[in-house]
């Protein structure tokens, strides 16, 4: 009894600073918006045509984007789930990679390969949101479509069902949870796009997100960027309460079968189609890469690395490029910890620490443009003018990296046997070197992988750094945005030579958190 006493008692100390943490930079900033904007005369700003159309079309090109997005995917996670072929990590991992990159990448890559007619159009929009989006969902969906026996199928068929009646009447509704689960985390980083309508919609094709931006920064409306907020935060808040409510009333009859669904392919007409439409994902998911980097080696047409020698002889540049890899090494160690401590809190506590999971969700539902300005206005005066402090832009990347860094551990401590650290108690070690033998020994490469995703978040955050960075201590996305925005072409080109930095990066994250997960 006093065992389970102290582990209880040891628990609430874990999750003490993560709950510390989001309460004092989420939860308080958010409410700090909802509060001002209750107080303030802005609720005229919403009758007001303007704000209805860039309400509208943030709404429409998110639902837009996710079904298209959800089409492009089912197929791909059709292929990787049912059938074996050669090189299969290595382009499950490509085509990944577009959900890891920068959002301001994004933007720059389609800048680039889009003709000029279609910039600042909805399309545009659209299709970057598919591209970025794409890969994230066909993950999901092929991961819980793994899960589905394939006896199932076999006893299907052997009733006579159909291809067509096999998938609409036994695989979709298997299916259905985890492309819920899809739509609405693609719908709600699509609603919240920041950096790609930044670049890519220009003030014709406003969303709330870069509204919330212009009101503040550029008219100085803080009222009026609140109330967006505020309504931007209710609108998801309401959506994820519904698909909650949707999914405890689904039940979920299948469990992880015994033996793998993927099979070889025997057919050439299945090995021609597989082949033709993993070649097409993967190509889709390359080439906007691969445009950024020949435009950083090709200024008036001509070849030249010009570009690159004037990016690593700018002081200004390399000085924002040493600010990133330094806010980026913060925000990974406060994110990983905070990460740890919150899965380790929901493993071996009760249920009422819990609650955590919903609060270390709270930065998904809160963008990072809400997050930076609700920060700018809860910490704008004494004792605690926190506005300009170096350490606030990494502990806005950390927060914004905290749900994928626990997210990434968590279901690997909670597959931890409990009969393990049991026969370690009985052998008598202590509570802390069970954990440290056993458990630390597991997560490791799951925290390795966390580390490095929030790495790539930091470096690559571009909505709360808007309203965080300082002259002098930009982040690379904040300097790409401001060269992409100045006339020139030798100017925009090394932009993109940045761009192909954060890509690179992104690149090898990737393939790193994949490597690692093979050999878990």
């Amino acid at each position: 009894m006093a065992t389970i006493y102290n582990r209880s008692r040891a628990t609430i100390w874990l999750a003490a600073l993560p709950i510390a943490v989001i309460c004092a930079f989420v939860v308080a900033p958010v409410v700090n918006i909802f509060v001002s904007s209750l107080q303030l005369d802005s609720l005229n700003l919403l009758r007001s045509e303007t704000i209805r159309k860039v309400v509208w079309f943030t709404t429409w090109q998110a639902l837009a984007s996710t079904a298209v997005a959800l089409l492009v995917a089912l197929p791909i996670a059709f292929c990787t789930a049912n059938f074996r072929f050669a090189s299969q990590r290595f382009t499950t991992s490509l085509i990944t990679m577009p959900f890891i990159l920068p959002s301001i990448v994004v933007g720059a890559a389609f800048l680039q390969i889009l003709p000029n007619n279609l910039h600042r159009t909805a399309f545009a929009l659209i299709l970057a949101h598919v591209y970025f989006n794409f890969g994230f969902a066909t993950r999901l969906i092929s991961a819980r479509w793994v899960q589905i026996h394939p006896y199932l199928d076999d006893a299907a068929r052997t009733l006579g069902a159909s291809p067509f009646k096999l998938f609409t009447t036994l695989t979709m509704p298997l299916l259905r949870k985890a492309i819920v689960n899809a739509a609405l985390v693609v719908f709600t980083l699509c609603f919240t796009s920041y950096g790609v309508v930044r670049i890519l919609g220009g003030p014709s094709r406003s969303t709330i997100e870069t509204e919330i931006y212009f009101r503040a920064m550029q008219l100085g409306d803080v009222s009026g960027a609140m109330m967006l907020s505020a309504l931007q935060i209710i609108v998801i808040s309401v959506i994820f309460y519904a698909t909650n409510k949707l999914h405890r009333t689904a039940h979920d009859q299948t469990t992880r079968p015994t033996i793998s669904r993927q099979r070889s392919l025997h057919s050439n007409k299945h090995r021609i189609a597989i082949t033709v439409l993993i070649t097409s994902a993967t190509g889709f998911a390359i080439v906007p890469v691969f445009a950024i980097a020949v435009k950083s080696v090709v200024t008036n047409s001509r070849f030249t690395i010009t570009a690159w020698r004037a990016v690593f002889t700018n002081p200004e540049i390399m000085q924002s490029l040493i600010k990133t890899l330094i806010y980026a090494t913060v925000a990974m160690m406060l994110a990983t910890l905070l990460g740890l401590l919150s899965a380790c809190s929901i493993a071996y506590g009760s249920k009422k620490l819990q609650i955590i999971s919903s609060l270390t969700s709270l930065p998904i539902v809160i963008s990072a443009v809400a997050i930076g300005l609700g920060i700018i206005i809860t910490f704008d005066a004494q004792p605690i003018d926190w506005r300009g402090a170096q350490l606030m832009l990494p502990l806005a990347h950390a927060l914004v990296a905290l749900p994928l860094a626990m997210r990434i551990i968590s279901p690997v401590l909670q597959a931890i046997p409990d009969s393990l650290r049991q026969a370690s108690n009985v052998l008598g070690a202590s509570p802390w070197q069970t954990w440290r033998n056993i458990d630390l020994k597991i997560i490791r490469r799951a925290v390795a992988a966390a580390a490095a995703i929030s790495a790539a978040v930091s470096i690559g955050e571009f909505g709360a750094s808007s309203f965080l960075a300082r002259r002098g201590a930009e982040t690379l996305p904040i300097t790409i945005s401001r060269l992409l925005s100045r006339p020139g072409d030798s100017l925009q080109t090394q932009a993109f030579v940045l761009a192909t930095l954060l890509a690179l990066f992104s690149i090898a994250i990737i393939f790193i958190i994949d490597r690692q997960n093979s050999y878990a």
